[in-house]
């Protein structure tokens, strides 16, 4: 494979019988990919993994599967490696059920902690429909945000944590099915945040909005003292932020005037606007 070529992994997870599983597994040893890269994951889970060559064509592929053994449950993700995110996709009885890009919107960072058992551990939010509430459901369990109930409390009913850059502000949902959660991801650095509504127990959100730290303070009463203590222990960063915006304005209309603009700044000049 070339320094440049793009990698693919498609895998299919069979769920049937131990019998029927059997059955395809040697079918298909050699026919839809090395016999190495077939494997039980359990009694009634059969998983295919193919690398490179399938891209695109998982849907296809997937469709070719579902219709030679539709008496099998047929799951399929797909990950290229220049995206962070998957597709997932799934047929029952021969037909499709859901395809679904999962794309994530925000994710925030735990510190690790080895007493949690959090090495590597974070927040993951995604715009919600009903193809992707059913994708993540069946494929990213991992995805749980009740679990954060054990992070500390800022307020009652929140949960708080940081990676360094964004604070967020999590009002856990009541339970794992209900959709009335709400985060806010707060830049302290920038004075301003976004506010996700509609959060469910996997991260699935209904609106996102932006605002600045007055409009959260004013939406959420009860963060309020938190907000002011993250608000004040950047104010340096900011002060030293708008400085630097002032002088980056300076110079574009500078060159401006002189013609050079389009030679020297290709940017907006406010980087907190990017």
């Amino acid at each position: 494979m070339s320094p440049m070529s793009i990698s693919v992994v498609t895998t299919f997870i069979l769920t049937g019988s131990p019998e029927r599983l059997r059955e395809i597994a040697e079918q298909r040893a050699g026919r839809t990919c090395d016999a190495e890269d077939i494997s039980f994951a359990s009694d009634t889970e059969l998983e295919m993994r193919l690398y490179n060559g399938i891209g695109s064509a998982m849907l296809h592929h997937g469709d070719g599967l579902a219709a030679e053994y539709p008496d099998v449950t047929i799951r399929g993700m797909e990950y290229i490696d220049c995206f962070d995110d998957p597709s997932f996709a799934k047929w029952q009885a021969g037909q499709p059920v859901y395809q679904a890009d999962l794309i994530t919107a925000y994710a925030v960072l735990f510190p690790t902690d080895a007493v949690r058992d959090w090495s590597g551990c974070c927040a993951t939010f995604w715009e919600r429909s009903p193809e992707t509430a059913a994708a993540v459901a069946d494929n990213c369990p991992h995805f749980d945000l009740l679990r954060l109930q054990r992070l500390e409390e800022p307020a009652p009913g929140w949960v708080q944590t940081s990676d360094g850059f964004a604070t967020l502000f999590l009002r856990l949902p009541s339970a794992a099915q209900t959709q009335d959660g709400l985060a806010v991801m707060f830049y302290p650095g920038r004075g301003k945040g976004r506010l996700l509504e509609g959060v469910d127990g996997l991260g699935g959100f209904a609106r996102d909005r932006g605002m600045s730290y007055g409009q959260i303070a004013a939406r959420c009463p009860d963060l309020r003292p938190v907000l002011r203590a993250c608000w004040k222990a950047d104010e340096k960063k900011r002060r030293k932020a708008c400085q630097e915006r002032a002088v980056l304005r300076r110079k574009a209309r500078k060159a401006n005037r002189e013609g050079r603009l389009n030679n020297v700044w290709f940017l907006e000049p406010d980087p907190w606007k990017l």
